[in-house]
């Protein structure tokens, strides 16, 4: 295929891929965490900045393509420069992806692990023209630049110390919780660590939850090769921000593997406790409560039989719960000599039903990679007032969120198959 075909291919596959995208109000909030700038401030673009006879700041920014512009900063004193490709658009953001100045190859784009067979071949393509160093390919792009370093440079240097750290970034899922995903590097491409910064108010609290979880999860000492370590997790430049190490290995598997039992096996030995069943759907039912006016009065009434048969059916049992993963999916793990490793923390718990990892994976993998299961070992069936409350629960956390809509869908198709089956077993006393 020529230059022009797989510039073509790639952008045709970018735009088909995405499901969620940023906004440009999302691309400019990330460029002033980028920039270290102030929330209220406009934006340093230097072609509004040099019309208005501005005196130019300490960082500035152009959304201009042309390398002229980087060559005329440069001479005035703005030696250290960043170039981003923004995709799929300026207007539809979702990744920055580094550009050399010498065309060196950087992917950059690891930070991105696709799973359908659309986002496979985005990727795989965008991997492969980035990989020719040419950048004919790029529609919208934009380059900051500045005098001395800014204060994420100076952050990166301090925790690892590499002193002209290179960037890319993910712009996260669009909602109340999204956050700025930023992969650090060398100038070769390697890999020293990722950091995330809260963009909307409602990411902060979740961060916060990640840096506590990791820090305390070190404390095992069989868990320490299956998780990242925390690197940096304070408050910055007025926001909480996490600063954890590179995870290496090959992308986790979409189906259970003995792998998957060994590591919820250890997670679950760190700090076990019984609960009362009856406890337990008190708990999810608080939850539930908060959010259910907020939805259709069918989901209100799934949510109310849900409750009644899962009341009904743990009355007098005693619940195994330990930590939890909270988002226990393939996209959150890696696989690695040592065994499964897992990131991404942020929705953790400590006192959950050990099942709703298993259940949370089985959830995940048939609703965004529409795989099936074997029903015949199916432990939801055997479990179905345990699941019964995992289902409310993540409807709940979806709500909060501020999910999109194909999510829910699938977790009412769920709630009334097995609120209409009756208990396959009781759960033990």
């Amino acid at each position: 295929m020529d230059e022009g075909g797989l510039v073509r291919s790639a952008a045709v596959a970018i735009d088909a891929a995405s499901r969620f995208r940023g906004s440009a109000d999302t691309l400019d909030e990330a460029l002033r965490l980028f920039l270290g700038w102030d929330r209220e401030a406009p934006l340093p673009e230097v072609e509004q900045l040099s019309k208005n006879g501005a005196t130019l700041p300490n960082a500035v920014m152009s959304r201009s393509q042309a390398p002229s512009v980087g060559k005329q900063l440069a001479r005035q004193g703005y030696t250290r420069q960043h170039r981003f490709a923004i995709l799929p658009s300026q207007s539809q953001p979702r990744w920055l992806l580094p550009l050399t100045s010498d065309r060196r190859a950087i992917d950059g784009f690891e930070l991105y692990t696709p799973y359908s067979r659309a986002t496979r071949l985005m990727k795989a393509l965008v991997v492969r023209v980035r990989a020719t160093g040419w950048e004919g390919w790029v529609r919208h792009s934009v380059l900051v630049a500045t005098r001395t370093p800014l204060p994420i440079e100076r952050l990166a240097s301090e925790v690892t110390g590499e002193k002209h750290p290179t960037f890319s970034f993910s712009l996260g899922n669009p909602g109340p919780v999204q956050k700025l995903t930023v992969q650090v590097m060398r100038a070769d491409g390697r890999i020293l660590g990722y950091l995330k910064m809260p963009l909307k108010p409602g990411a902060e609290q979740r961060l916060r939850n990640e840096a506590k979880t990791v820090q305390k999860l070190h404390n095992f000492p069989k868990l320490r090769a299956h998780i990242p370590r925390l690197l940096f997790g304070d408050s910055w430049n007025g926001r909480y921000v996490v600063f954890q190490s590179a995870i290496e290995g090959e992308a986790g598997p979409v189906r259970m593997t003995e792998r998957h039992e060994e590591f919820l096996k250890i997670l679950q030995s760190c700090e076990p406790a019984m609960v009362p069943g009856r406890k337990l759907v008190q708990r999810v039912a608080q939850r539930w409560e908060r959010v259910a006016p907020r939805l259709e009065t069918n989901w209100q009434r799934l949510g109310r039989e849900a409750l009644r048969i899962a009341s009904r059916e743990l009355d007098s049992a005693s619940i195994e719960c330990g930590v939890q993963h909270g988002d226990f999916a393939p996209w959150n793990t890696r696989v690695h000599s040592k065994g499964l490793i897992l990131f991404d923390w942020e929705s953790a718990a400590w006192e959950a039903p050990v099942l709703w990892d298993r259940f949370h994976f089985l959830a995940q993998t048939e609703c965004h990679l529409n795989l099936g299961h074997d029903e015949r070992a199916d432990v939801r069936g055997e479990n179905r007032a345990l699941y019964l409350l995992y289902l409310l629960n993540s409807v709940a956390q979806l709500t909060d969120e501020e999910s999109i809509a194909f999510t829910f869908g699938y977790r009412e198709r769920q709630l009334r198959k097995h609120v209409s089956e009756p208990a396959q077993s009781a759960v033990a006393d």
